[in-house]
């Protein structure tokens, strides 16, 4: 990845493009030689070598900080309209189409500096070219300096100082005009980028929140049932039972209060596709990663909607506590039971560690008794896979 500012890779663009500018010039010269034209002038020569000296002000100015990049590259463009302008000179002034090279640094400042810089370089382009229009040294017959210029009439260098300034206006005002644009889509991506940062730092929060929700809720689960377990167990001596109800009230009020606002309460009697589709809107708030698709051989309601989003939510917590990334959810009729099947592609650790965590079964089974509903589990290397059953009629856990 490119770290370096834009302005400095702009001002070593230019190193290739005056290099490739001053070789193509020499070969042309070497070229008309060959074909007799000879007399080299010393000046001319000297101009075309001193096209290379705005590149020495970037070799020596790498390094130095972004905010000055954008005078360096005005100080440059500068230098190189204006020694452009005294090669011209020579080389026959604006009757030579090498002239019109002074329009490249007028687009490239217009691209890349601020209004100012842009207007800078581009009225002296305009006074390069008027100069050279106006007055310039013709090479000698004998020199292929002549042959790369021609003498123009004064109706054809006003038709092309037109041309010219027409040509300057146009591409000065494109350049501002793509350099706005371009600064415009560039916000627009940062703040895309700032946007998806907060969003990745919500989902964060919220995956974490989900996650010390569910390990809190379990263990609290699993004392309100063992306090009810120990209420109606006959053994249980009459001078422990008031301990134990208060806490099962306790253990049911702390549970009360952090279902508080969290819970969706539904009505009895709902479809599963409807249930899966709350499912699908709690789960993709806490982890945003988690496919959840579902197939719907059959849609049965069931009387117990509050009881079975339970048992869905916490078998959909076990999937993201093993960092899966895909649920699937199959409701089939299998005469005379309806069978619910939720595979995911977890674990992402051992077999043995997922199947240690608990994976909050203990609040599936007692939810799943509740309604009528039977609980089998198979584990995978990267695999596993919940199918619950329950008869079609005469269950709690179905809607007649």
């Amino acid at each position: 990845m490119d770290n370096r500012p834009p302005l400095l890779n702009w001002r070593l663009r230019l190193i290739w493009l005056r290099s490739l500018l001053v070789l193509a010039i020499t070969l042309a010269l070497i070229v008309l030689q060959r074909f007799g034209h000879t007399g080299y002038q010393l000046a001319e020569l000297g101009w075309l070598g001193a096209l290379l000296l705005p590149n020495l002000v970037t070799l020596f100015t790498r390094k130095v900080h972004g905010r000055r990049h954008s005078q360096l590259l005005t100080l440059e463009l500068a230098m190189d309209v204006v020694l452009f302008a005294g090669l011209i000179q020579g080389f026959g002034g604006a009757g030579n189409p090498l002239s019109f090279y002074l329009l490249v640094p007028a687009l490239m400042a217009s691209l890349t500096l601020p209004m100012t810089g842009g207007l800078l370089v581009a009225l002296l382009a305009l006074g390069g070219y008027m100069v050279s229009l106006s007055w310039y040294q013709m090479p000698a017959m004998n020199s292929p300096l002549h042959a790369l210029s021609h003498q123009l009439s004064g109706l054809h260098s006003a038709g092309m100082a037109a041309v010219f300034i027409a040509l300057l206006i146009m591409l000065s005002l494109l350049g501002q005009v793509i350099q706005r644009l371009m600064q415009q889509q560039q916000r627009q991506q940062e703040q895309a980028l700032d946007l998806a940062g907060r969003r990745e730092h919500m989902y964060q929060v919220a995956a974490t929140l989900a996650d010390q929700a569910h390990e809190l809720n379990t263990p609290l689960g699993t004392l309100v049932m063992l306090a009810d377990n120990l209420i109606h167990a006959p053994e249980m001596p009459d001078s422990l039972r008031p301990e134990v109800e208060q806490m099962d009230h306790l253990a049911r009020n702390v549970a009360s209060r952090l279902k508080q606002g969290t819970d969706t309460q539904l009505e009895s009697g709902l479809p599963f596709s409807v249930l899966i589709q709350q499912l699908q809107q709690h789960l993709r708030h806490l982890a945003p990663t988690l496919s959840v698709t579902h197939t719907l051989e059959a849609d049965p309601k069931v009387a117990d909607s509050q009881g079975w989003f339970r048992v869905l939510c916490n078998l959909g917590y076990n999937a993201m506590d093993a960092g899966a990334t895909r649920l699937a959810i199959t409701v089939s009729n299998h005469a005379p039971l309806y069978r619910l099947q939720l595979s995911d592609n977890g674990p992402a650790h051992p077999d043995s560690e997922r199947e240690g965590l608990g994976m909050g079964l203990t609040l599936v089974h007692s939810s799943l008794a509740q309604i009528g509903a039977e609980l089998e589990m198979d584990f995978g290397h990267s695999w596993t896979q919940a199918r619950i059953h329950w008869p079609q009629t005469d269950s709690p856990g179905a809607a007649p």
